[in-house]
């Protein structure tokens, strides 16, 4: 599903229109963005968690070539999924 078909998914189930749907999904996005440079954990019930994880400062190597290579630290965007998720997956 990408961004339109949920907000036109979401249109459906709301009643509201597709430009509330729009503005209400945009309006989400940046919150997630805001919080998560802020360094906030973002909790869904039902679904999950996003939040920083810290990744340190690690040597690589080429296994093509062999050259050794290192890769600074760096911060990423990790999720958690929810046992209930989880579950209802499975």
């Amino acid at each position: 599903m990408n961004k339109t078909q949920l907000i036109e998914n979401l249109s459906s189930i709301t009643n509201l229109s597709v430009t509330e749907c729009r503005k209400v999904v945009d309006g989400l996005n940046f919150l997630i963005f805001d919080a998560l440079k802020k360094g906030e954990i973002i909790s869904f019930n039902k679904i999950g968690k996003f939040y920083i994880k810290n990744m340190p400062a690690r040597q690589m190597k080429n296994p093509k070539t062999g050259r050794k290579y290192c890769i600074d630290k760096r911060k990423i965007v990790a999720f958690k999924i929810s046992n209930n998720l989880k579950k209802s997956i499975i």
